[in-house]
């Protein structure tokens, strides 16, 4: 059996791309709030604003749990750590897994939120609700400096990819008589 958690303010986030599903519980697991906010700042603010009401009412610590894919969790990831809330990931394949074990209603997005918490409070007691929820750790400034820089190539990379190898846009101007359409046979600098 896992060590209990203290007291704590227990947020399950559904992730969308358009909107996300939100349920507010403690860790006794009282469902305190279900809303929806919009993938905006609006919506963002809106969240943070009901979730701080909620940890100021109560006096305990926040942790928020989001199940998302295709990057929609960002911003808001980096805005719950940003505030020094501890945030966790909800593992997709093992949650699948869980819920075969332990199915519920039909899908949907509150019914996902709301798995979330019972994830949190299960977590104290069943090894794999554990592993279905994973702790996000800071990174290090450098990692965040060299996924910038990476970014940056690839896009440069790819800018030079949809250019003809022996072209450049600076270069254009003064080959217009040579610059044909796509698909003949003359090429730039030939």
């Amino acid at each position: 059996m896992l060590n209990p958690v203290s007291s704590q303010l227990r947020v399950g986030v559904d992730v969308g791309s358009r909107c996300h599903t939100v349920a507010i519980g403690l860790s006794d697991g009282s469902l305190l709030e279900e809303f929806e906010i919009p993938h905006t700042a609006d919506g963002f603010r809106e969240f943070f604003t009901r979730v701080e009401a909620c940890g100021r009412r109560h006096a305990v610590p926040i942790a928020v749990a989001m199940e998302g894919y295709n990057g929609h969790v960002r911003p808001l990831d980096s805005l719950v750590r940003a505030r020094g809330w501890r945030l966790f990931n909800v593992n997709n394949l093992k949650l699948a897994r869980f819920k075969e074990i332990f199915p519920a209603a039909a899908k949907s997005d509150r019914i996902d939120s709301r798995k979330t918490l019972e994830l949190f409070q299960l977590r104290d007691h069943l090894p794999m609700a554990a592993e279905v929820l994973q702790e996000v750790m800071a990174t290090p400034e450098d990692n965040n400096v060299l996924k910038r820089l990476s970014r940056r190539r690839r896009r440069l990379v790819n800018e030079r990819g949809r250019l003809p190898t022996p072209c450049r846009p600076t270069f254009r101007p003064s080959a217009q008589g040579f610059w044909r359409s796509p698909g003949t046979s003359a090429t730039c600098g030939s």
